[in-house]
């Protein structure tokens, strides 16, 4: 994932994913508040990847239903939420995308830059676990060196509303 603000990025099904917030939201408004009801209705996971701010283009590896039941490589840090999918995609998104789009109106989710993250799946509710291998801050990958980000989405029986908040925000 290359260009815009990569301090956060997410996964997101934007034909679902309520974007506009305001034209004068806060940064509290939006990643505590907005975000966090978005992630509970299944229509986003967000993350932020670095504390200290520092930009970086991500190597992101996306599996779908894999054979591997669980991952056991070692990593930076682990997260686990659930996602709807309904229109037989998603696409990953940063925060240029998200903050526009919550402040104008007329921007949508995917912008132009994220539009091309698409990940084709199968709608359904999925579990997704995420693997953050790089840890941009201290310039070190933990277990490979070959990836910064997987994405690893399991079809779920049913949706869980267990995220409700901004992964790893540190604010």
């Amino acid at each position: 994932m290359k260009f815009g603000d990569t301090n956060f990025i997410g996964v997101a099904d934007t034909e679902e994913y309520k974007s506009f917030v305001s034209e004068d939201w806060h940064v509290d408004d939006l990643l505590f508040k907005h975000i966090a009801k978005e992630m509970r209705n299944g229509h986003i996971l967000f993350f932020q990847m670095t504390a200290e701010g520092i930009e970086h283009s991500w190597n992101v590896e996306v599996l779908i239903d894999s054979e591997e039941e669980n991952i056991e490589q070692s990593c930076f840090r682990k997260a686990s939420g659930f996602i709807k999918v309904t229109h037989e995609r998603l696409f990953l998104v940063d925060y240029d995308c998200i903050t526009m789009a919550a402040q104008f109106e007329q921007h949508k989710v995917p912008d132009r830059n994220c539009s091309q993250y698409r990940i084709e799946i199968p709608n359904g509710d999925y579990q997704v676990e995420v693997f953050q291998y790089y840890n941009v801050d201290d310039d070190e990958y933990t277990g490979t060196n070959q990836k910064d980000i997987l994405l690893h989405f399991r079809k779920a029986d049913q949706f869980q509303d267990i995220a409700d908040k901004t992964f790893w925000y540190t604010y």
